[in-house]
């Protein structure tokens, strides 16, 4: 084994060979970890195929523009011994600077041939993540035979890419009286990899629905014409999507200390929340905010039954926060629900919807109705069209009772409109809240 802690492949469509330690192992600095190894991999060498510009479609055209490379990232786990099953996988995939990703397959919430499901993160970035899931509750994910891919834009002088790829599994083992022993594990370190212009293939022509771009190759759906845009690059995928923001109330009227101690319960208060409401944290699009986190849910879920249990979530896990001993200061909340269409742009989401739901959640009317109920730990406020879709048709745990009607004006911010706010009950809180205004 390498000092990285990689054994190179023998085998030319080898990259390496790692192992995976629990997430728990000491790693020294430019050592080896002692023990804890979980599982192993091996990582296939990636192939590239450069694709032909097409004028006028998503693929650029012309000198000087960019240029589009479908990567293909093969790689297997080793089967595992006694009884114990792989549930989940992940491969992470970072771009050396420079390229980003116009297309992801596996698509995010897709399900690949063996029935696993997959999330996958990176549209218009350089980070790029695919987190393979076993089907059900007892399922097993088939560790063979696994791969991901992306088409890849590079700069136009770019003379190949290069970058790293890391993997990460979740492994379960049944023990005395049905249940099973979960243990997290990781490659301790990432895995490099270049390929030069000259190492890709050339592909004739565009990809296109069932058609191998070359062997060991699945090809990707179709580019679709997204019509002529500003310096040349298509917009990302706009999908309609259920929001979610939070902010903690007072965050900047705490010490140090209490600000970190307040983003770890923020965190874990989404988390339960999502449980809760049975939304897999890892298929939600998340970007933190400090005293604040965007959720943008995947598509298709039932509105109907996900925002109450939402909200539910939400208020009993700040009510368990609140009565632990080692929280001495209430933690309390705003909360803001809105649907629309969602771009993962390259910092972060994009869309007007995504604006209106911040303008909301900072909105007076929203903090004023915190900081006037001392009761509560949780304020919610819905945009009017989530509203009127949900609400107003008495759908279960979604009664109008409580609800106020509020006109949001933001003139700095150019924004007018209408919230529906309720303050949720508070049963279990403890301990005194500040009265100063965050």
């Amino acid at each position: 084994m390498s000092q990285d802690g990689v054994r190179d492949g023998a085998q030319d469509d080898v990259l390496a060979t790692v192992d995976l330690f629990a997430r728990d192992t000491v790693v020294p600095k430019g050592g080896e970890p002692a023990g804890g190894r979980v599982a192993g991999a091996s990582l296939g060498r990636p192939l590239g195929y450069a694709l032909p510009p097409v004028t006028g479609g998503v693929t650029p055209a012309g000198p000087g523009a960019p240029r589009d490379v479908l990567l293909c990232f093969p790689f297997d786990l080793e089967e595992l011994p006694g009884g114990r099953d792989y549930r989940e996988a992940t491969l992470t995939v970072l771009l050396d600077a420079g390229p980003h990703a116009v297309t992801l397959h596996p698509t995010p919430g897709s399900t690949t041939p063996d029935g696993a499901d997959v999330a996958a993160f990176g549209l218009g970035k350089d980070r790029l993540q695919w987190v393979f899931r076993a089907p059900g509750r007892s399922g097993a994910l088939r560790p063979d035979g696994r791969w991901a891919q992306a088409v890849v834009r590079l700069p136009a002088a770019a003379d190949g890419l290069s970058g790293s790829l890391s993997l990460s599994t979740v492994t379960v083992q049944p023990v005395l009286g049905g249940a099973f022993r979960r243990r997290e594990a990781e490659t301790p370190h990432e895995t490099p990899f270049r390929l030069a212009a000259a190492d890709l293939w050339p592909a004739a022509a565009p990809l296109a629905p069932g058609r191998s771009a070359a062997p060991g190759a699945r090809a990707l759906a179709a580019y679709e014409d997204s019509g002529p845009q500003a310096d040349g690059e298509e917009l990302p995928p706009g999908l309609r999507r259920l929001c979610l923001a939070v902010d903690i109330e007072k965050y900047s009227a705490r010490d140090n200390t209490d600000m970190i101690r307040l983003q770890r319960v923020l965190l874990r208060t989404l988390r339960a929340a999502c449980a809760r409401a049975g939304i897999v944290w890892d298929r939600c699009g998340r970007q933190a905010q400090g005293d604040g986190y965007l959720l943008v849910f995947e598509p298709g879920i039932d509105e109907t039954r996900v925002v109450p249990d939402l909200l539910d979530g939400l208020a009993s896990a700040l009510a368990d926060a609140n009565a632990a001993a080692a929280y001495p200061r209430r933690v309390r909340m705003r909360a803001s629900l809105h649907q629309g269409i969602v771009h993962e742009a390259d910092s972060g989401y994009a869309g007007s919807a995504v604006v209106a739901l911040f303008r909301v959640l900072d909105s007076h009317p929203v903090r004023r109705a915190l900081a006037d109920d001392p009761s509560t730990h949780l304020v919610a406020a819905f945009s009017d069209g989530l509203y009127q879709d949900l609400v107003s048709h008495g759908y279960s745990g979604l009664a109008a009772t409580g609800f106020r009607r509020a006109e949001i004006h933001v003139a700095a911010k150019s924004f007018t409109g209408v919230a529906w706010i309720r303050a949720l009950p508070a049963p279990q809180d403890q301990g005194p809240s500040l009265a100063v205004e965050g």
